[in-house]
């Protein structure tokens, strides 16, 4: 038997850039929380101690989230699972926000980070990923 190296599809590819995004982002976020000011943060509503520990868990989400997404590249099924589990959430989390933010400031980001779940859940299940990630 001769062991081929499997190429990973262009759309395994995207996937991967789109997680690392998300993950970089995440962990952004995180910092932002944790350096914002007192004032910034009572505008936004958000007490500090509140911020803390958000910032905490967006940061070690990030870092998670960054490993997941170097594991996908190397056709991890368990990082595919993860990753998944972890856009379904956000997808359903995109979607009660999308209802609860109609009409404010927030609405298009929110509505842009559940369309962006769904298309990384997309790109994760299609038939060319599907195969890739069978024959890693």
């Amino acid at each position: 038997m001769s062991s081929q190296a499997v190429k990973r599809p262009a759309s395994v590819s995207l996937v991967v850039f789109l997680t690392w995004l998300v993950a970089i982002v995440t962990i952004i976020g995180g910092v932002v929380l944790l350096f914002a000011s007192d004032s910034a943060l009572a505008e936004a509503g958000v007490s500090s101690s509140s911020a803390n520990l958000q910032g905490w868990i967006g940061i070690v989400l990030g870092l998670v989230i960054a490993l997941f997404a170097s594991a996908l590249g190397h056709g991890s099924g368990f990082a595919r699972l993860m990753i998944s589990l972890l856009m379904v959430f956000r997808f359903v989390l995109g979607v009660f926000g999308i209802v609860a933010l109609w009409g404010t400031g927030h609405f298009w980001g929110i509505l842009l980070m559940t369309v962006f779940a769904a298309l990384i859940l997309y790109l994760l299940w299609n038939a060319r990923a599907a195969a890739f990630f069978a024959r890693s």
